[in-house]
């Protein structure tokens, strides 16, 4: 009836493919106090903090809000900056008990100043609540974070930091068509200063910690001693009201015009999504699992077997859509050093370059290099 809806795990449904779904027990989701655990994964939450722990590693999640004297280019602190990085109050709730899904909502009051300046940040303090919902599937060996908030300040940057369980000279993060390994320092100038802060498209890992996100973020390599990053801080919120300003201590010139822009504080509710593996997982995998969800539909009943409209394996996809000739073109990307054999389960096509052109047949599978991105116009089937 209207109103009900039906939480089941499903396992196995091959990609691009479907598969029906009956009624079967799985491991269960359980809430004890502040923890859960599905079996493959443990969370906690600390009461005084709101942050979490995954199997033992606690600290994650820790909010750090900052004054941002800087414009829609470059960040820049204030001269005497104010952090903002421990919550006045917390409190904790069991939202979802299980079987197959079980949530924690961490509510978390914070003082953060209304503005800031080039000099300072404000004495005037505004009250926010920050809501983090910690929630544990059945069989997924990772927690899914959801932070939402209502932001009405000014100026400043929010970021969630996460101690990595080892420390680390560099983080691996995703691109359009890869894998970019990064270090700790970044090329400056005199007319820049080099700021560490990078972009990542829906993935990165680092000492041993994975965050995998649904939209581009930024992310630094944080509390930086003997050598070595021992955390990971993640952009969840830049707010600021300049497209470019000038001179400021991270960049003495402009990079733009010196433009006013309110929509740039992004007042208003924002909420952010994020998962968190600490184990040896595919960070491929891990993103689309996270943000990937199946679709469901009702069949007309009796058995129907699973099936799949479209098998690639041995490299990454990236879009699959209807060529002009009317065949399927399937783009792949291999984000590795090694040269990889793609398969499409037995059909075959024509590799074509970017407008579509035959370069060379496909009967099956084809080899793709380091590095490489491909496309390859599919012929017959039912995709």
């Amino acid at each position: 009836s209207a109103g009900v809806r039906v939480l089941a795990r499903v396992e196995d449904v091959p990609g691009f493919g479907w598969r029906q779904w009956a009624p079967a027990a799985v491991p269960p989701v359980s809430v004890d106090g502040r923890r859960l655990t599905n079996g493959l994964v443990a969370v906690t939450v600390d009461p005084d903090t709101g942050t979490f722990g995954v199997d033992g590693h606690d600290g994650l999640g820790r909010l750090v809000d900052g004054g941002d004297a800087g414009d829609t280019y470059n960040w820049c602190p204030p001269l005497d900056d104010t952090e903002i990085d421990r919550a006045a109050a917390v409190t904790v709730t069991a939202v979802e008990r299980g079987p197959v899904r079980a949530s924690l909502r961490v509510e978390a009051a914070y003082d953060w100043p209304v503005s800031s300046s080039s000099e300072r940040r404000s004495d005037e303090r505004r009250r926010t609540m920050v809501t983090t919902t910690l929630t544990l599937d059945a069989g997924e060996p990772f927690v899914r974070v959801s932070v939402a908030f209502d932001n009405q300040c000014h100026d400043h940057r929010l970021r969630g930091w996460f101690p990595l369980p080892e420390p680390t000279q560099s983080s691996q993060a995703d691109t359009a068509f890869g894998v970019v390994t990064r270090g700790l320092v970044v090329e400056g100038g005199p007319t820049e200063q080099a700021l560490a802060t990078y972009p990542a498209r829906r993935f990165v890992r680092a000492g041993g910690l994975t965050v995998a996100f649904d939209r581009l973020l930024e992310y630094e390599l944080v509390d930086i001693r003997d050598g070595a990053a021992h955390a990971l801080a993640i952009t969840l919120l830049r707010a600021t009201g300049m497209l470019s300003r000038g001179p400021m201590r991270t960049r003495p010139l402009p990079a733009g015009p010196e433009i006013e822009l309110e929509g740039a504080q992004v007042q208003g509710p924002h909420t952010l999504r994020y998962v968190v593996a600490r184990a040896d997982v595919d960070p491929y995998v891990l993103a689309e699992d996270g943000f990937v969800p199946l679709l469901a539909t009702t069949g007309a009943g009796g058995t129907v077997p699973a099936g799949q409209a479209l098998d690639v394996t041995g490299a990454e996809v990236s879009s699959v859509r209807r060529g002009e000739s009317g065949c399927l073109e399937v783009r792949v990307f291999n984000p590795t050093d090694a040269t990889t054999s793609v398969g499409l389960g037995g059909r075959r096509g024509w590799l074509v370059d970017l407008r579509g052109r035959p370069v060379a047949p496909v009967d099956g599978a084809f080899d793709l290099g380091p590095w490489k991105i491909a496309t390859v116009a599919l012929m017959g089937g039912t995709a």
